[in-house]
């Protein structure tokens, strides 16, 4: 499935509230709900020995990506170009391959030049 297609899609799988600013609570709360889910997977594996339930880590990824793709699709905003815009900044970054010296030592205002086209 292409992204934008599904960020269509969960527009018919959405709840509407009242305002576009209860839809941006409802997403984030959606968004902050998944990762707490993706986090007590790992939580009980390192507290309890309990084994990684992969199937349910994908299904958690699966409904954070419906949380961002509604609330991409609410602000009218292109989750694509996002992506592409997101690869530029970390490319600029990161022009060989991850290093923590880049990562501490980054050039903020080369970055919002990036983000900002």
């Amino acid at each position: 499935m292409k992204l934008n297609d599904y960020v269509k899609w969960t527009g018919n799988t959405c709840a509407k509230l009242e305002s576009k600013l209860m839809d941006n609570i409802h997403m984030l709360l959606g968004m902050t709900t998944e990762i707490g889910e993706l986090q007590d997977v790992f939580k009980k594996y390192i507290a309890y020995k309990k084994e990684i339930d992969w199937v349910n880590v994908k299904e958690e990824l699966g409904d954070l990506l419906f949380y961002i793709s509604s609330f991409s699709r609410i602000n009218n905003f292109d989750l694509e170009e996002i992506l592409e815009t997101n690869v530029k900044k970390l490319e600029s970054r990161y022009p060989d391959k991850f290093s923590k010296f880049r990562a501490l030592n980054r050039d903020f205002q080369k970055e919002r030049k990036i983000l900002e086209k």
